[in-house]
């Protein structure tokens, strides 16, 4: 038998987009799993104000951790490594409220809270994960091999594993093993049901640095790779950078009325907290809707403000909703927001020193997304 037929295949060439996300949330996966195994595991059940957020943990934590074992070289670049995990959507923000930063934030991986979103990639991932946890526990598949006095680590036999798919029902003929072998394996071009050896995703990950993420993104537009100042954001479905949930995954805080309500969401989870309480009919008549030349006419009946909203580890506790201008439509009680003393029905004028008089509430939320974790906030208050 020829030498290029027996050797593992782990070449990889510009892999496609949808290859290229499943190669991410496989590393993410690697990751999450350490986090969990470590000693003092960093994935676990919080409080805060005597608030329980499970299985989240703290970026700072992790940015930490990552040093510490040397899986980035920097802090900046595991902040980016990190981003680029909540851009796939393999974690997030407790609440939403915050793209990953170096800071005492409060962050939870999608499996660990199951809200990834509805997508066949997410779906596919999720399959091969099934496939490879029971391929594990068959040892005479997964193993450490040798040909001509090479190793190669932790890989199987193409022609085996379809023949494992079949018998075990994971695939119904032989062709549809071989299109599931070339979803999960490390070279999707080439994998064949014949005896070559191949390497699962996973298998791969564990042999690279966590920061190797990085060069999967060459190529990518500028839109969706992020700097490290978070300055530029993968725009998701709903425009916001946060990706829409289920309807039984939905974080606190949104209009249960309006699925493309975007907002800077309040404190986390289904169960976390109880449910914001519904703005009074005073309250929604404050945020009547307006133009920007009324709001700002001389003689208008509003005062300007500033208010500078520190967000805790999990979230900044207001909604925002509308266009030109925008509106608090929602204030957490417990939240921030109301300490700092922003109120329902105060129209922003400007985000973080940047005019937003002429933005919709999808893009205002986004300049606070990428924000730092203390937003600066300049409104119109009507006068009493």
């Amino acid at each position: 038998m020829q030498r290029h037929n027996t050797e593992i295949r782990n070449h990889r060439v510009s892999p496609p987009s949808s290859q290229r996300k499943m190669d991410i949330m496989a590393i993410g996966e690697e990751l999450r799993l350490r986090l969990h195994a470590v000693d003092e595991p960093l994935i676990k059940d919080r409080r805060y104000h005597l608030k329980l957020y499970p299985s989240s943990f703290v970026g700072q934590e992790v940015v930490d951790w990552l040093i510490k074992n040397r899986e980035a070289e920097s802090r900046e670049q595991a902040v980016e490594v990190m981003r680029t995990l909540q851009d796939y959507n393999v974690l997030h923000h407790v609440c939403d409220d915050h793209e990953f930063k170096d800071e005492f934030l409060f962050y939870r991986f999608r499996k660990d809270d199951g809200t990834y979103p509805d997508e066949s990639d997410s779906a596919a991932f999720a399959r091969g994960q099934r496939i490879y946890s029971r391929l594990k526990l068959d040892k005479s598949m997964i193993k450490d091999r040798k040909y001509h006095l090479k190793s190669y680590k932790k890989c199987f036999v193409g022609k085996e594993l379809v023949d494992w798919l079949v018998a075990n029902g994971e695939a119904s003929t032989r062709d549809e093993g071989l299109r599931e072998g070339r979803e999960h394996v490390c070279d999707d071009h080439h994998f064949r049901d014949e005896f070559l050896f191949y390497r699962f995703k996973n298998d791969e990950v564990e042999t690279k640095k966590f920061s190797d993420v990085l060069s999967l993104l060459k190529g990518m537009s500028p839109r969706v790779r992020r700097n490290t100042k978070g300055r530029s954001r993968k725009e998701t479905a709903n425009g916001t950078g946060t990706p829409k949930r289920s309807g039984t995954q939905r974080e606190r805080g949104c209009d249960e009325d309006d699925e493309n309500a975007v907002y800077t969401p309040m404190h986390p989870a289904p169960g976390d907290r109880q449910p914001m309480p519904v703005p009074s009919p005073s309250e929604e008549q404050v945020a009547q809707p307006m133009t920007v030349d009324q709001l700002m006419a001389p003689g208008a009946p509003f005062i300007k403000k500033t208010v500078k909203v520190a967000s805790d580890p999990v979230g900044y506790g207001f909604v925002i909703r509308g266009s030109q201008p925008v509106h608090v439509h929602t204030v957490d009680p417990a939240g921030p927001a109301a300490v700092a003393g922003l109120t329902v029905g105060e129209y922003l004028i400007s985000v973080n020193g940047q005019d937003v008089l002429n933005l919709t509430h999808t893009e205002a939320a986004r300049l606070i997304l990428i924000g730092p974790t203390t937003a600066t906030l300049v409104t119109m208050k009507k006068k009493v």
